[in-house]
């Protein structure tokens, strides 16, 4: 096995301590492409048009007529930001980030769609909040270019907290989705790859859910975090299996769930790093 193979093995098994680059690299562009991910994939729903999106413009009596033909120049806004995240970050960026994603996220309740929805976008914005908390560590300037530094300790916990609640909150309310509303179209995704899914299937995968959703919280391990990361990338992939190929977008519009579980490992291991004996850096 070359070397560039054995460094995205390490990678894919949740050593993010043994690839090319330091963690707080690693951690940068893992922000960045969850944050990225996030706003292209709900940018592309804007630009396609979804009937879905309706009831959020309800909320403020707007019309359908008007909806359809403001659609594309939101979805446009989003992918034009998710991209600019990519090239050039900047602290201003994520704070629009961390606005838009909790508005969008409670425009499900308010368009009463239950509290769920809600705490399941945790990974929508759960990694602008992480970003804008490490990159508040190297600069206060709001318009300059964000780039990788060593981060404090305080710093670092922050962070911890921030992805723990959001990868909990999230879980939390995907786990509900089964156990408690017992959503049908769950049981579509299941049973498109071959899965005789029933409620009593639904109950027990909604109730590992939200036990894993505790675990993460207070004891969150590598197996832990890297079995999460990957249930969320099959279980997201579902919707493309077992729908249209435009539904594609809803899984890279999930991306901070994937990324925030390796994520949270890098900031683990660089505390981890700061608690060693010795450790010139534990400020």
């Amino acid at each position: 096995m070359n070397v560039a193979l054995r460094r995205s093995w390490r990678f894919a098994s949740g050593r993010v301590d043994g690839i090319a680059t330091r963690p707080e690299v690693t951690l940068h562009w893992l922000l960045r492409i969850g944050c990225a991910m996030c706003f292209i994939g709900h940018g592309a729903w804007g630009v396609l048009t979804k009937a879905g999106w309706l009831p959020f413009y309800g909320v403020f009596g707007i019309p359908p007529a008007v909806a359809w033909r403001t659609m594309p120049l939101v979805g446009s806004v989003d992918i034009a930001l998710g991209l600019t995240v990519l090239v050039f970050p900047f602290r201003a960026l994520f704070a629009y980030m961390i606005v838009w994603t909790l508005f969008t996220a409670l425009l499900r309740p308010l368009a009463g769609m239950g509290t769920w929805e809600f705490l399941e976008r945790g990974g929508n914005y759960g990694p602008p909040i992480a970003f804008f908390v490490v990159a508040s560590e190297s600069s206060r300037k709001w318009f300059e270019r964000v780039v990788p530094r060593p981060l404090s300790s305080a710093t670092l916990g922050r962070a911890s907290l921030v992805l723990r609640a959001s990868l909990a909150l999230l879980l939390v309310g995907h786990g509900a989705f089964a156990l408690i509303l017992e959503k049908a179209i769950l049981i579509g995704h299941f049973r498109a790859i071959g899965i005789p899914a029933d409620r009593a299937f639904l109950h027990a995968v909604g109730a590992a859910e939200i036990l894993a959703a505790v675990a993460v919280y207070f004891r969150p391990s590598r197996t832990l975090l890297v079995g999460v990361a990957y249930w969320k990338i099959a279980s997201e992939l579902l919707y493309p299996i077992s729908g249209r190929l435009r539904d594609g977008w809803e899984w890279v519009e999930r991306g901070g769930d994937y990324v925030a579980p390796f994520a949270l490992l890098c900031v683990l291991v660089l505390l981890d790093d700061r608690r060693a004996p010795g450790s010139a850096r534990s400020s």
